[in-house]
């Protein structure tokens, strides 16, 4: 009997605190902010320098009656173009190979000899030996693209410049680029009646591979011409969300 009145005390003891609970618990408040409004633009910098290194692609194309007669006059004509190219002035750390080929070069048949004959095709052979050059003192690059002709350097072409160390040049961008994002951001926020607060986020927009370079072309090369650098460029962009105020 005791166990019984014990059990059933237990039970309401329950059901009370159940009641107390759905009648006086206050309602859960909900911790969700309001989105922060904001504005998202990208800015834009450039800076531009002067050139202070060269490159260059220089190399020689021979041709012979066999492989081996192309290649042993290939052979001999690019040592001493590298030779000249050393003379130069031009460190062997910058220069490097970027082709070899061999390839046979077929002309056709020839004038008056039968359709179907031995030695009716008319066969070359052709090597090709290509070197890239890095020319880290420019006003130089005119003297070694004559000793490089000189040597027999018949295949020169893909001349570029471009500044050896652009940092300062990426910074002054960047820093172009923070002050246009400001402006933009600023214009876009009075065409719709708030004002500019705080950053909220930047970021530098990557199109590639870092910042994006303008390499200057050289103008009017060959012996004797004078060699026109122009300007290296650097171009960046930087994404900067504000809040709206």
């Amino acid at each position: 009997m005791e166990s019984k009145r014990l059990a059933l005390v237990i039970t309401a003891l329950v059901a009370g605190a159940v009641l107390l609970s759905a009648c006086g618990a206050p309602a859960a408040q909900s911790n969700v902010a309001a989105p922060t409004r904001s504005i998202t633009v990208v800015g834009q910098g450039k800076a531009s320098g002067t050139p202070d290194v060269a490159h260059i692609s220089i190399g020689v194309e021979t041709s012979g009656a066999s492989a081996q007669e192309a290649v042993s006059a290939n052979r001999a004509q690019m040592t001493t173009l590298l030779q000249k190219i050393k003379a130069a002035g031009i460190a062997a750390k910058d220069i490097q190979t970027s082709n070899f080929s061999i390839y046979a070069d077929q002309q056709g048949k020839v004038e008056g000899m039968p359709s179907s004959g031995a030695g009716a095709d008319v066969i070359t052979y052709r090597v090709t030996n290509q070197v890239n050059l890095t020319v880290r003192d420019i006003t130089k690059l005119g003297d070694v693209l004559d000793q490089a002709v000189s040597a027999g350097a018949n295949s020169v072409y893909g001349v570029s410049f471009e500044v050896d160390d652009p940092s300062k040049l990426e910074a002054t961008a960047r820093e172009k680029a923070v002050v246009d994002a400001k402006a933009r951001a600023e214009t876009l926020a009075k065409l719709n009646g708030v004002s500019v607060g705080e950053v909220l986020t930047v970021s530098e927009v990557v199109g590639g591979v870092g910042p994006l370079y303008e390499r200057a072309s050289a103008v009017g090369l060959g012996g004797g011409t004078p060699i026109q650098p122009g300007e290296f460029e650097v171009n960046l962009s930087v994404q900067v969300t504000y809040a709206i105020q």
